[in-house]
């Protein structure tokens, strides 16, 4: 989340402009048009300067009013989350060897980021649709009912799991969803066990996931890759068996290669 409030001793900070980013932050977050009252309780701003905001941004083109009156993005906005997401070159790198794998066993792969309490998407080869929802590069989850989410923060620094640990609420999201920290935790020791993640319908019910962590030189997750597949044709058992083995070496592949790139 952006700040309004100017930090101590930092005459450089835009207040104006860390509003503005906000308000894209709270529109994309809603996934659907938003009036322009939702906005400014979203934001805890006065109207004059929202409205102002969704003027500027509605005449650069990165936001539109539709006929109802609600505000919502314009695919400007992706324009500029995808050129951030394509300047990351390892990310180039590692998506080489997620078509591979993907190939090699006709089934989703994906890779994502920490932000915060959630994974944020980078790539995605999808296999075909098998979600109640459409996920696609720069969508976010929850980490606490994902496989990523899980192979991040079990390979992540303290601080950083109270963190993204501070903001999660447990919500369930299925009749298996993890529903309480104490739970989570267990498992993230788990996964530090096993080496890999696994999501049991979780997060939507018929899927099943297995994530690997990618590492960087210290040991710390710096991303994560899975593989997600419809419990029609995958057991638990079978995931960690047949895919968890594949999720690893693929990851373990991807970090050699990051190396070799000395980022």
């Amino acid at each position: 989340m952006y700040s309004f409030d100017k930090p101590k001793n930092d005459p450089y900070f835009l207040r104006t402009l860390a509003k503005g980013l906000r308000v894209l932050e709270i529109m994309a977050n809603a996934r659907q048009p938003l009036r322009l009252s939702e906005i400014i309780k979203a934001a805890q701003s006065n109207t004059a300067s929202i409205t102002r905001i969704l003027h500027t941004l509605t005449e650069l083109g990165f936001v539109k009013r539709d006929k109802a009156r609600g505000y919502h993005l314009t695919p400007k906005v992706l324009g500029l989350g995808y050129a951030g997401v394509t300047a990351l070159g390892w990310r180039q790198v590692a998506h080489h060897f997620l078509e591979e794998l993907s190939e090699s066993i006709k089934e989703t792969v994906n890779m994502s980021v920490l932000e915060g309490s959630d994974i944020l998407y980078i790539a995605r080869i999808n296999q075909g649709p098998f979600l109640p929802f459409d996920l696609q590069l720069g969508s976010k989850l929850p980490v606490y009912c994902t496989s990523m989410g899980k192979a991040m923060l079990a390979f992540s620094p303290k601080p950083i799991v109270q963190k993204a640990l501070e903001k999660t609420d447990f919500a369930p999201l299925t009749h298996r969803t993890i529903t309480s920290r104490k739970e989570y935790l267990s498992e993230l020791e788990k996964v530090k066990e096993k080496g890999y993640a696994i999501n049991d319908e979780e997060l939507s019910v018929g899927l099943r996931s297995v994530a690997a962590p990618i590492k960087d030189q210290q040991g710390w997750a710096i991303a994560a890759l899975n593989i997600a597949v419809p419990t029609k044709r995958y057991s638990r058992a079978e995931v960690e068996k047949k895919l968890a083995p594949l999720a690893i070496s693929t990851s373990k592949e991807i970090e050699k290669a990051i190396q070799a790139m000395d980022v």
